[in-house]
């Protein structure tokens, strides 16, 4: 489970994650990421030290919603261990989505993915 101060939770704050951001497509995974513009929105209180994510499976994924709550969980667990090796950049709020094609897909290839996609958008630290 990701800590609580890492979850975007609020649909003020999916709204402007929608409408401002960038989309970064892998194989399995598609980010939408924005950059925290703090002039932008003064009223809603962003830190430059936030990082703010939350995930996404539709129906259009999986009808079975026991299909979906997995690939949510390993998408949860593969950004989780991001986040505690420190591997994460802040500053940014983050949606991962899962396409169609992640349904069988095994935990590894969806880790690959995900760095990968987090690698391109620029939110992974480089060591």
């Amino acid at each position: 489970m990701l800590p609580q101060e890492n979850r975007l939770k609020h649909m003020k704050d999916f709204d402007i994650l929608f409408k401002e951001s960038g989309f970064f497509v892998g194989k399995f995974i598609t980010a939408k990421i924005w950059k925290i513009n703090l002039e932008k929105y003064p009223r809603r209180k962003y830190m430059t030290d936030d990082l703010k994510i939350a995930f996404v499976v539709s129906v259009k994924v999986s009808k079975s919603a026991v299909k979906r709550n997995r690939i949510k969980r390993q998408m949860r667990e593969v950004v989780r261990l991001l986040l505690k090796d420190g591997k994460l950049k802040t500053g940014f709020h983050v949606s991962v989505m899962a396409k169609p094609g992640v349904v069988g897909a095994e935990y590894g290839e969806i880790e690959k993915d995900i760095n990968f996609v987090l690698g391109k958008a620029g939110v992974m630290k480089i060591d």
